[in-house]
């Protein structure tokens, strides 16, 4: 994600528009913020699943990690491809790459949708 996020960034820096580069554009910049907002989340979530391995709490924990890392992963790939235009699809552009990776990492597993479930029914049974 963060590869993807630099490349980006880059991109908006570089690409003009109206005679000045595109990452100028107040909108681009809001949502370049929440991107790196998800990647830090994904971040913590890791870490904090990483400290509780080994603990009653692991797998839900895990399960949560899993599912917001997959969100933000599919964010980070499908706004990247959206903000860098056509050239994110093209084969010899890095940026398709990333994006396929961090689809298919949401797909590795357990998608979202599986660990949501997964934790929703460890809620479920502890209350």
């Amino acid at each position: 994600m963060d590869a993807a996020n630099a490349m980006l960034i880059d991109y908006l820096k570089t690409r003009k528009q109206f005679g000045r580069p595109i990452g100028t554009f107040q909108a681009l910049q809001h949502r370049t913020v929440e991107l790196g907002i998800e990647i830090e989340q994904a971040r913590s979530i890791t870490t904090l699943a990483a400290s509780r391995m080994g603990t009653d709490q692991q797998s839900r924990t895990v399960s949560m990690a899993k599912n917001l890392i997959g969100r933000a992963a599919k964010l980070v790939a499908e706004e990247s491809i959206q903000m860098q235009g056509g050239i994110a699809m093209t084969w010899e552009y890095p940026a398709s790459h990333y994006a396929k990776r961090l689809i298919m990492i949401d797909h590795q597993l357990g998608d979202t949708e599986f660990h949501l479930e997964l934790v929703m029914a460890d809620l479920h049974t502890a209350s």
